[in-house]
């Protein structure tokens, strides 16, 4: 027993001496590739309403806070809110309909073990909801006669299904904090599908989706005519999702455009940033691959509808209703 302990602990040294270089290559590339990435974030972050108002130092962690996701999307869409940053420690919150709301400084939050009490993941370590809650409401320098909400993203619950969980009364969920105060009155933003055939279920109770779709009897795929000549292919599982824009030659051939894999997290927002009424998708083709510029609202979008690139095949799709 202690021999085959001794070949397997040599085995794995051997596989790691043998991988090391592939290793050490990958991690050299992400780290040029983020590299490079980071004069376009800064460039992103320059132009932003929320550096336009409060000129904060840019950092990279910055484009994917709860704070700046929500500020720049609440002004494109002139939502009539009091917004306050804390000149003594930074801390931001906003008084939305008579309601405080602030924003969590964890990653996740899920019940324990025994589904008792809720808790916070900081990177890791899961600390107590409510020590949480009160240490955010601790950094609020004024007192005020309204209620106070911490304003959390769906994705950040890992329970797929919260509608027989008794959810904290100081909690507001949302979609996400792009499109907070849209359509939250939904009982969908409490269910994750798990397959393609709960995806289609929360498809058909979506208001405005357009095209038409179904589930293939061959794979049980969602199919997806939303645009003309375009087709979409989706499949959700719990352990991969796939989205595809595939284009039709003679009407039934089907060619690929570009594809990307969402979590089941996000397969849904994703579904709708694409397919309903007035949102545009916006890919962008050359021979060495695709890009996704753009999905959402036609009026936030930056790209032009006759926009022309040197190299490569543009597309601007618009969602309308196919009759």
């Amino acid at each position: 027993m202690n021999e085959r302990k001794w070949y397997r602990k040599i085995f794995m040294v051997l596989i790691v001496v043998v991988f090391s270089p592939f290793i050490i290559t990958g991690i050299i590339i992400c780290g040029i590739a983020a590299l490079f990435q980071i004069p376009n974030n800064k460039k992103e972050y320059k132009n932003s309403r929320y550096y336009a108002d409060f000129n904060q130092t840019f950092m990279t962690s910055i484009l994917f806070s709860p704070q700046y996701r929500f500020y720049n999307s609440a002004k494109r869409r002139n939502l009539p809110l009091h917004y306050i940053k804390q000149e003594s420690n930074g801390f931001e919150y906003f008084i939305y309909n008579d309601t405080i709301y602030i924003f969590p400084d964890f990653n996740q939050i899920d019940l324990n073990e025994e589904e008792t009490k809720w808790q916070v993941d900081y990177d890791g370590n899961w600390n107590s909801f409510d020590e949480c809650y009160a240490n955010l409401l601790a950094k609020l320098e004024r007192t005020y006669d309204y209620p106070v909400k911490l304003l959390v993203e769906r994705n950040m619950f890992p329970k797929l299904n919260l509608n027989d969980i008794m959810i904290p009364e100081c909690i507001f969920i949302t979609w996400n904090y792009e499109n907070t105060f849209e359509n939250e009155d939904s009982a969908l933003k409490m269910v994750i599908p798990k397959s393609s055939k709960e995806l289609y279920d929360m498809m058909l109770q979506t208001p405005d989706l357009c095209g038409k779709f179904e589930l293939a009897k061959n794979n049980g795929n969602i199919v997806w005519n939303v645009h003309k000549n375009i087709r979409i292919q989706i499949s959700v599982n719990t352990e991969d999702c796939y989205l595809g824009v595939n284009k039709m030659l003679f009407g039934r051939i089907e060619s690929s455009i570009m594809h990307w894999h969402p979590t089941i997290f996000e397969i849904y927002d994703e579904v709708c940033k694409i397919g309903k009424r007035g949102n545009v998708l916006v890919l962008r083709s050359t021979w060495i691959g695709s890009t996704l510029l753009y999905a959402g609202t036609k009026d936030n979008c930056p790209y032009l509808p006759n926009q022309k690139y040197l190299f490569g095949k543009y597309y601007y799709l618009e969602a309308n209703c196919i009759t």
